[in-house]
């Protein structure tokens, strides 16, 4: 069955989401290289320790994708779309209410990134989705999908900071949280995201409106 589902608007817009994302990406990167004279390597395990790059690199590689293939398959499902979007939409909704006041970038280039990720992306790949993504393509088994990105970068998290004893968000923070403590705010990350996405589901096999 042919999936040719999207039209040129959704994919210019999915377009220039990816473009954004990726340039955000890429300049944080390379102002943190040079500036800072961090080693390159070093910056990706540095960068990639916060949830936020996971998510809006996530952004970037399905809304690029679905700008160049536009059909519903491979990271163009549309259970992905959901997930990410509901991954998106979860970063900002925790850094606008428990985050924002910690961060402050000291030059214009920096704000303009921080507003990228953290208030564009959660507003315009959510949205995109709501608008232009393909309707009544989801059922409720598909809940799941939004559950290994976030479990993976938890883990990561975990990983890196047992060996650096540096933990990006207080709430995952092993050298301080017991592990009770820290079970219990996986899961209740897990949750949050899982309740995003039965939201996002539920909006996706609701009736069409009538006329």
């Amino acid at each position: 069955m042919k999936q040719e589902w999207l039209t040129g608007r959704s994919r210019a817009a999915a377009a220039a989401i990816a473009v954004l994302c990726g340039t955000a990406l890429f300049t944080q990167f390379a102002l943190n290289v040079v500036e800072r004279g961090r080693d390159p390597l070093d910056e990706v395990q540095r960068l990639y320790g916060w949830f936020t790059i996971w998510s809006n690199t996530a952004v970037a590689l399905i809304a690029g994708h679905v700008a160049l293939v536009g059909r519903a398959r491979g990271p163009a499902h549309p259970a992905l779309l959901a997930a990410s979007a509901a991954w998106i939409a979860v970063v900002g909704i925790v850094y606008n209410t428990l985050l924002a006041g910690l961060n402050h970038p000291p030059t214009l280039l920096r704000q303009a990134i921080d507003f990228i990720f953290h208030v564009f992306a959660p507003v315009a790949w959510p949205l995109w989705w709501l608008l232009l993504r393909p309707a009544a393509r989801l059922g409720w088994q598909h809940v799941w999908a939004v559950l290994p990105l976030p479990l993976a970068y938890c883990l990561f998290a975990l990983l890196v900071g047992a060996q650096t004893g540096s933990y990006p968000y207080y709430f995952i923070d092993a050298g301080k949280l017991g592990f009770a403590q820290l079970s219990i705010n996986i899961t209740g990350l897990a949750s949050l995201f899982a309740a995003a996405m039965a939201v996002a589901i539920w909006w996706d096999r609701r009736p069409s409106p009538k006329g």
